[in-house]
This record gives C-alpha cells, structure tokens and sequence, in this order.
C-alpha cells in the first residue's frame, strides 16, 4: 500500500482537521437524534428499526472514548472530577427520562405512567452513567499518570 502525500500546508490541515472534527460531532448528534425520533415514532419495542444507527452511534461512542482516553484527553472545557460526572449523570438521565415519559405517553396516554417512567428510568440511568462516569475517571487518571512517568523517564 503506498503512502499519498499530503499536499496540505498546516493551515489547511488545520482547517481540514476542524471541518472533519465538526463533521464526526454532527454525525454524533445527528445518530442520537435519530434514534430517539425514531423511538418516540415507532415505539420502543421495535428496535429493528434502529438497530443500524445504534451500532453505528455506539461504535462512533466507543472510538471516540478509547481514542481520547488512550490519549489523556478529558474534555475540551469539564474537569475531570466527581462533581462534574454527577452533572453529566443528572443531565443524561433527565434527557433520557423525558424521552421514554414521552414514548410512554404517546404509547398509553396516561400521565401518571409517564411520570412513573421518567421517574425510574432516570434513576437507572443517573446510577448507570456513574458507574461508566466513576470507571472512565478512574481510567483517565491512571492513563495522565502513566503519560507522566513515562514522560519523565523519558528526560
């Protein structure tokens, strides 16, 4: 296989690096949207009509995390802390459980049903996304740390 050139100057690969970037970010939001759009017009027991975006939302997910997280990289603009996986975890499983109230209620018409919904599936997904949030951490301070000796024994 050989390998092309790269007729680029560095502005241009930045600029190409950034238009790729949003690209892959839109992709992202735009699989997810799909998704629950999807969910709320077909119901949530016909997964066969989301199975392709998920596997490819959920592939996308896991590259982006591995990537970054074997790169040391955290966030653009969040700390990497228990506070903040404990506002990602509320905001993620707020999300979530408006969307199944919403399939919920669009399914059987009954407030109380999607009130009771919103309620337990939030709460799952709060602990879910804490424990994933809480191991990720975990990860990503041991992969700073080994960046560190390594970049020391290196000097």
């Amino acid at each position: 296989m050989r390998k092309t050139t790269n007729r680029l100057d560095e502005m241009q690969e930045q600029k190409l690096l950034r238009i790729e970037c949003r690209g892959c970010w839109f992709a992202f939001w735009a699989l997810l949207a799909s998704i629950f759009i999807q969910q709320f017009l077909f119901g949530a027991g016909d997964f066969k009509q989301i199975a392709g975006e998920w596997i490819v939302f959920m592939v996308l997910a896991l590259y982006l995390s591995i990537s970054c997280m074997r790169a040391g990289i955290w966030s653009r603009s969040l700390k990497p802390n228990f506070k903040t996986n404990i506002v990602a975890s509320f905001v993620a499983a707020v999300a979530a459980g408006a969307v199944t109230a919403a399939i919920s209620y669009k399914n059987y018409g009954a407030i109380e049903g999607a009130a009771a919904s919103f309620v337990i599936f939030a709460i799952m997904i709060f602990f879910l996304c804490m424990i994933a949030l809480t191991f990720s951490l975990a990860a990503y301070k041991r992969r700073i740390k080994k960046m560190e000796e390594d970049y020391t024994e290196d000097e």
